[in-house]
């Protein structure tokens, strides 16, 4: 039987610059579970077309996962424009909702476990670091309770602990959790 791991080293990992290794992990990961519905829920969508060097292109890239396997893409951007795009480019498998990232996860109650939540919605200026990081920790306390064992935890634009991440790698690592990805995404599996 084919992977999707197969698909993606065929069609992205080439496209994918700094980002490739750590998203193939996270395909990785999710494969492991060998379920038949899976629940991605990210932050921050797509918001051009084939930007795989610089953007990432995560939210595509879930939604192809998604449709080779069964599952959901529930993903959350403040801007409308980047939400209308990023809608042009995605199935119907793949909801895209446009509000205040940690509003929104603050009020999300899935009907199904989150297997993966992926956190990239504010822009990171890496001089001026702690905006930024400020809203990813509190995206991941809006909805960390209803995180289940197993959920995989990434966090995108990680640079040592100056990136997206760097408030919720404190976070993670007072809890005891291990990175099981730490390049240009930094994660943890709960």
């Amino acid at each position: 039987m084919s992977q999707f791991l197969d698909h993606f080293d065929k069609n992205y990992f080439g496209k994918l610059n700094k980002r490739a290794k750590t998203f193939r992990k996270l395909f990785e990961l999710l494969e492991e579970k060998n379920k038949d519905y899976y629940l991605i829920v990210e932050t921050g969508c797509s918001r051009s077309k084939n930007n795989y060097n610089s953007d990432g292109m995560s939210t595509v890239l879930f939604d192809k996962f998604i449709n080779f396997y069964d599952g959901k893409v529930i993903s959350v951007d403040i801007d409308e424009t980047h939400c209308n795009i990023a809608r042009s480019l995605v199935s119907n498998k793949t909801e895209i909702f446009c509000n205040d990232s940690v509003k929104f996860l603050w009020g999300l109650n899935p009907l199904t476990d989150i297997d993966l939540l992926y956190l990239d919605s504010f822009d990171i200026n890496f001089n001026k670091p702690h905006p930024s990081m400020m809203h990813h920790i509190k995206e991941l306390c809006a909805i960390i309770g209803r995180l289940k064992k197993g959920a995989i935890i990434a966090v995108d634009d990680n640079i040592e602990k100056s990136g997206k991440g760097g408030y919720i790698s404190d976070f993670m690592e007072n809890l005891g959790y291990k990175k099981v990805i730490d390049e240009y995404q930094i994660g943890w599996i709960l």
